[in-house]
């Protein structure tokens, strides 16, 4: 309550003395700042509120003005006050009474922000650069490099980065199956190799994939295969001799790849393949049968015609069977990045009038690359950008308006410092999308509500911002990520000759179902509301309350959230033939893992995931 000077009143001494004082009657006017105003915080660092106070009768007690609670001085008439303005929709609330109880007053929403995102001259759309990063980390390829994550000893064993996980593939694979099944041959005339190779085993597998950006921006992926066993059968003609093969040799072999990455000519990503190497280690003999002394001793001496013809097998036939997996798996991991956005539609119709569909079309913006170490301050890292050009049905019929605020104008990034893969999306991106809807004209209309007809329009577009730290919105008994606002949306009521002006706040989380990333906006909206009406009708702002919580916000808000989500990107093993190297491999399963709540700066939303490729023990 108010305070109120408490003032005598003047009573006349005698029956023909003048009776009480009355009331006058206030008049409250706000003058600046202007209904709906879209203020740029470099013209207007704080909101200077103006405005004036009368009444009928200034004898009557003292006048008093309260600007968002605070009260102000009045010289002749006139008030002004300062309010430190925050990003996002601000109200302003003047009252005014005469010292004794008469209370009148006036409120208004403004926009304030740092900067605005113009729309395309003449349209409701935006296009937006960057609305989404998918950010690979070096922690994602290869978290422990010149090593091994991969502990072979659990059940279910599990890979947690794509290194560990091409380890676990080559585990899983029986390295023989990959050669011809009916054999291979070698060489010609005095000098042939004629042999099967029923088993290729290693004692030790390690792969290493590690991101550059010099001279090119790729991944060196090494492949360490130590202490493989070939059991060999066959023949080996040597001049006018044949040996009878039978036993086999032990090698460690070392494949090296120069995966490059780009964009091709129609914005896909395309991944290359090259400095390919395959390297064989000193090879140990361990032939068996009539035949095995004089074997060994042609591995032993080198320099002849069938260790040769044993590298360039294990070179040319053995190595790229593998090494020919990892460029699709790349480009399906990397390429669905321009499927997080892209080619959506959807219809809102918040029951006002013409419904408006929104149409959001992706591409890939940029490829970026940066060696790093796995973690620390600057990790190494291959981001990719999307862009996202976002469209209505409607033309603009806030043609005026400066665009979509945006809530800081050099954003943060949040931290990938703890996330193997981090989704980003700008907060431009959702403030451009309710701009685009509200200048298309989904808030004007008419809307009907228990036996009520009201007209209604938005001054300001929605917007979204982070979650104040003294904010205690919950959703579901989580905190809220952001807080979706809509000011100065006026509801007129002809049949009553009133109108009221609402402003409405509610929070929204982001939410993770599996790979799939949502926004879930509250169906419960704080809501204000006030009489604009020159005069004071019959109905009560709870009137219009109910017709904004149960008919315009949940058409509207609900259908976003219900429309708009992103599906994180997961490589199809099917379709990478997994199942057909290994047995194992048809059970394999792949997982972005949730391990922290979205993080939310000036500006991005951010979601971290690790990965994760779980499958039986390989075979012993």
């Amino acid at each position: 309550m108010r305070p109120s000077l408490l003032l005598p009143f003047l009573v006349a001494c005698g029956s023909d003395g003048p009776g009480p004082l009355e009331p006058g009657e206030l008049t409250l006017e706000i003058t600046t700042p202007k209904v709906g105003a879209e203020l740029l915080s470099a013209e207007f660092p704080t909101i200077t509120v103006e405005g004036r106070i009368e009444t009928t009768n200034p004898a009557y007690g003292i006048l008093q003005v309260f600007v968002n609670g605070t009260q102000v001085e009045i010289r002749d008439g006139q008030f002004t006050a300062e309010i430190d303005p925050e990003p996002g929709i601000n109200h302003v609330a003047v009252e005014a009474n005469d010292g004794f109880g008469l209370v009148v007053a006036r409120e208004l929403d403004v926009l304030w922000a740092p900067a605005y995102l113009p729309p395309i001259a003449g349209t409701t759309g935006f296009d937006l650069e960057g609305a989404l990063e998918l950010r690979l980390g070096q922690r994602f390829f290869d978290s422990r490099l010149f090593g091994t994550t991969l502990d072979l000893t659990t059940d279910p064993v599990v890979a947690t980065d794509l290194a560990s996980a091409l380890e676990l593939i080559l585990w899983h694979v029986d390295l023989a199956s990959l050669l011809p099944a009916g054999g291979i041959t070698f060489g010609s005339g005095s000098s042939q190799l004629n042999i099967q190779i029923p088993g290729a085993d290693p004692s030790q597998v390690i792969v290493d994939a590690r991101v550059i950006h010099s001279p090119t921006k790729a991944i060196e992926l090494s492949i360490d295969l130590n202490g493989v066993f070939l059991s060999m059968d066959g023949t080996f003609v040597f001049g006018n001799r044949t040996l009878v093969i039978d036993g086999g040799i032990a090698a460690d072999m070392h494949a090296t790849a120069r995966l490059t990455l780009g964009t091709a000519a129609d914005g896909s990503i395309d991944v290359g393949v090259t400095n390919v190497s395959a390297v064989v280690g000193p090879l140990v003999p361990a032939f068996t049968g009539p035949d095995g002394d004089e074997l060994d001793a042609f591995i032993t001496i080198g320099g002849n015609d069938f260790r040769l013809l044993v590298e360039g097998l294990i070179e040319e036939e053995l190595i790229p069977t593998f090494t020919d997996k990892v460029p699709p798996l790349l480009e399906q991991l990397l390429g669905a990045a321009d499927t997080l956005l892209d080619d959506v539609n959807f219809v809102l119709d918040p029951k006002l009038g013409t419904p408006i569909t929104l149409m959001l079309d992706g591409k890939i913006g940029a490829l970026d690359a940066m060696a790093g170490a796995p973690i620390g301050n600057s990790p190494g890292h291959v981001t990719v950008r999307q862009d996202l050009a976002i469209r209505t049905s409607g033309t603009a019929v806030h043609t005026s308006s400066r665009g979509a605020a945006r809530i800081d104008e050099t954003p943060t990034r949040p931290s990938a410092n703890a996330a193997a893969v981090q989704l980003n999306l700008r907060q431009d991106f959702l403030n451009a999308l309710l701009h685009s809807l509200w200048n298309a004209g989904l808030l004007e209309g008419t809307a009907t509500f228990g036996g009520l007809s009201a007209t209604v329009s938005a001054k300001l577009p929605p917007v979204v911002r982070p979650t104040p730290p003294s904010s205690s919105c919950k959703i579901d008994g989580e905190r809220c990520d952001v807080i979706l606002q809509l000011g100065q949306l006026d509801v007129g009521l002809g049949d009553f000759e009133q109108s009221f002006g609402v402003n409405a706040t509610a929070g929204a989380r982001i939410i993770v179902d599996g790979n799939t990333v949502s926004l879930k906006i509250s169906s419960t909206p704080e809501l204000r509301v006030w009489e604009t009406s020159a005069k004071d009708g019959i109905l009560t702002p709870i009137a219009v309350r109910d017709l904004i919580a149960n008919v315009v916000w949940p058409e509207l808000f609900g259908a976003i959230g219900d429309n708009l989500s992103i599906t994180l990107p997961l490589p199809d093993l099917a379709a990478l033939g997994l199942d057909d190297l290994a047995p194992g491999l048809a059970n394999a399963k792949l997982d972005l893992l949730m391990r922290q709540r979205p993080t939310v700066t000036e500006g991005y939303l951010g979601l971290g995931a690790d990965l994760e490729l779980e499958t039986p023990p390989p075979p012993p």
